[in-house]
Formats: C-alpha cells, structure tokens, sequence
C-alpha cells in the first residue's frame, strides 16, 4: 500500500494512472481506478438496499485499488464508516 498526496494539478492521478497502466499491462494485474466519493456512494447504495458486501467481494480479486480525490470532499459520517470499516 501506498499513498500519492498532492496540491491541485501537480499530476498525482497522472502519475496514479499510469502506476495502474502498467501493473496492467507489465504485469497482468487487475486495476480498478474509483473516486473516493463514488465508492462511499456506492457502498452507502448497497446498504441501503440490503445487498452489503457486493462491491467488496468484487474488490477482492483487485490487484491494485486507486482512489482519487480522497481527503478532496467531506465525506458523511455513515459514509466514512462504510469506507474506513
């Protein structure tokens, strides 16, 4: 695990995507490439509809998880929990 943190257009999802544009293509790893805040969207939809654990059993065969923009936008409580649980 690591972390690229970064101001505004200093070329961190630059840099980011073309870390997950070789681990696919050098290495044959599954990338997945999310905005933080469409994964808490996500995770908050599926407890809301009672499908919890779908997305995460998805991530599971993830080689490498790239979330853009964390720390950019707050994040609601319940969100959080679901994302940091």
């Amino acid at each position: 695990m690591f972390e690229l943190f970064g101001g505004h257009c200093t070329g961190i999802k630059n840099l980011a995507t073309a870390i997950g544009v070789q681990a696919i293509q050098h290495h044959r790893q599954r990338v997945r490439f999310l905005s933080t805040i469409e994964l808490v969207n996500a995770l908050e939809q599926e407890k809301q509809a009672g499908k919890q654990g779908r997305l995460a059993n998805r991530m599971v065969h993830t080689d490498l998880l790239i979330l853009d923009e964390l720390g950019y936008l707050p994040i609601s409580q319940a969100g959080g929990a679901l994302l940091f649980h």
